[in-house]
């Protein structure tokens, strides 16, 4: 019998937002396929202080090399869990783990994704924007030009097809895309800043962009998701 690939949810901030079943379910885990072998041994040493467990017990995830991917899932095959972790967050939700999720599907390894925190779903929920129809665009282009363009595109689309339009940046960046959001979205476009989702210090915060325009935001280098939405009326 085949064991299953667990997908493992990490923190998104100092907080520790996890059901009990998901540290019972680490707690049986002996391998793990991880981003970064540091930091997944910090989460789970803190998560699950008891649980013995060392560097040992990690492999890096290597989506590049198949040959890598398949021999990672070779302890599945003989009938062993594995659990899949990423630095911060959901695996294969904006982070690394696709390739090897859908190669578990091609052997017919049962996966099972576990609840934990997202950023950009708690965003898109407490944005007030439509949660029926939105499109995650993971980052925009650095260029400049680039990016007003695409950020009009997107604008468009959002208006056309009454879509929220979600998308993340390098904390370093954030100031420079959030001057270039109010410089090029139309005036009552809504957009929402969702700072620290998580934290004891997070903040969302959804206005017409004309009203960011007046507020002057500073968005300091801090895990912000952006989303906004064009033609939306209000009451």
């Amino acid at each position: 019998m085949k064991g299953n690939l667990y997908i493992i949810p990490s923190s998104i901030s100092e907080e520790n937002i996890f059901p009990e079943i998901n540290k019972d379910i680490i707690n049986t885990i002996n391998h793990f396929v991880v981003e970064n072998s540091k930091v997944s041994l910090g989460f789970i040493k803190r998560i699950c202080p008891e649980k013995e467990i060392s560097y040992e017990n990690f492999e890096v995830l290597d989506e590049d090399d198949p040959i890598i991917t398949s021999k990672q899932l070779g302890l599945c095959m003989r009938g062993e869990n594995i659990g899949l972790l990423t630095d911060a967050g959901c695996p294969n939700i904006a982070d690394p783990g696709a390739k090897l999720i859908l190669h578990a599907h091609e052997n017919n390894i049962n996966v099972i994704p576990l609840v934990g925190p997202s950023s950009i779903l708690l965003a898109m929920m407490g944005s007030g924007l439509n949660g029926n129809n939105f499109s995650f665009n993971g980052y925009l282009p650095v260029d400049k030009n680039e990016r007003s363009i695409k950020i009009k595109k997107l604008e468009i689309q959002s208006r056309n097809n009454n879509q929220s339009q979600i998308f993340i940046e390098t904390p370093y960046r954030n100031q420079s895309l959030f001057d270039d959001l109010k410089r090029n979205l139309n005036n009552h476009t809504f957009l929402c800043v969702a700072k620290n989702i998580g934290s004891k210090n997070q903040k969302i915060k959804t206005m017409q962009v004309k009203d960011w325009k007046s507020k002057k935001e500073i968005i300091e280098k801090e895990p912000t998701i952006f989303i906004f939405h064009s033609g939306l009326v209000t009451f």
